[in-house]
Formats: C-alpha cells, structure tokens, sequence
C-alpha cells in the first residue's frame, strides 16, 4: 500500500488539527472556521466555516481533498457564468479543480495520484492550503456570478502584496520570523495551513 490511513492522520496531527476519522470509509473530515470579516463565505447554517474531506482510495494508491457542497447551483439561473468563473479561476490556479454533483453542489477538489508512492506531509498539507485558499478567496467570484451571470475575477479577496521592505519585515515578524517564512516558501519542514 502506497499510503495508510494511519499516515494521513498523522500528517494532519503534527500541525496540530482536529479531525473525525471514518475508518470504515477510509475518509476523515476537518473544520475550519474564520472570522466573518476575513472572507464572504459561508456554510449552509451561514456560518463562515470551511468542511474539508480527505479520503483515501485505490489501497492508498490516490487521495482526494474535497470541499463538499461548498456552493449550491442546482437551480442558479446563471449556471453558465458560474461555470465560466470556475473554469478561469482552474486555470489560474494549480492542482484545483471543481465538480459538478448530482444535486448541483459546486466541489473544490485536488485529487493526487501515488500509484506505488508514499504520500509525504507536504502533499496533503499543499492541498489543504490551496483549497481554503480558493474557497476564502474566490467566493466573491463565484457569488457574483450566481447572483448576476457575470464573471469578474478582480472581485477576488486576494491578498495585496508588500509593496516596500518595511512591509515585508513586518509581515515576516508578524508569520513568526524567518523560520516561518522558509517553511511558507516551502523549504521548512512543515508548511502552515491557517485554520
């Protein structure tokens, strides 16, 4: 087996989250809640909150992160602007990807194929990160276009970047110093996923 459930878990213990494992389905759950003021998303109890499933297939050969029902489109009637608007956010964005269920749930989902492979921590760790991202950050989006079968991208919550050296310092002292900014650009041992 490529990867264990066991393994998974463990990945997801060592940065210190919460999960409910259903062993029987080889898929574990996690939470993420935000302040409201930090993104426009909500859940279906309109909650800023953010469900992420992990499951394991194939004999630990692929692993999918999925946002289940992250947003209700079955009967939008502007269909087609959401569609356009995840199609261009797919291509701006890597790994992501977004399904279409039976019901018209809209699913971010990273699938990660690893045949023979081990799954290592940062693999997981990426895809968690990328689809709060997404979630977080083109909700507006996608909102936009349910609601007037638009599409506009610049609605996206992305944050600004540092425009001078003060402000990259600040914001280095502000993720933790240094160690915490190689371990963000990924040269660190584990990389930070913002509950």
């Amino acid at each position: 087996m490529a990867t264990t459930f066991t393994e998974l878990k463990h990945f997801l213990e060592e940065v210190g989250l919460n999960y409910d494992a259903h062993e029987e389905h080889h898929i574990i759950a996690v939470g993420f809640s935000g302040e409201p003021d930090d993104t426009s998303y909500r859940d279906e109890d309109d909650d800023p909150h953010i469900q992420l499933l992990v499951r394991l297939a194939e004999h630990g050969e692929f692993v999918a992160v999925v946002v289940p029902q992250a947003w209700k489109i079955g009967d939008c009637k502007h269909r087609a602007a959401v569609c356009e608007a995840v199609a261009r956010i797919q291509g701006k964005m890597k790994l992501i990807r977004f399904d279409l269920d039976d019901e018209g749930h809209l699913q971010p989902n990273i699938e990660i194929p690893l045949e023979r492979a081990p799954m290592c921590t940062e693999q997981l760790h990426r895809a968690i990160s990328s689809l709060l991202m997404v979630v977080r950050h083109f909700d507006p989006v996608i909102r936009h276009a349910m609601d007037t079968g638009k599409v506009d991208l610049s609605l996206a919550k992305v944050p600004k970047p540092p425009e001078n050296i003060a402000e990259i310092l600040e914001l280095g002292e502000s993720a933790g110093g240094l160690d915490a900014i190689e371990r963000l650009l990924g040269d660190g041992d584990v990389p930070p996923i913002q509950a």
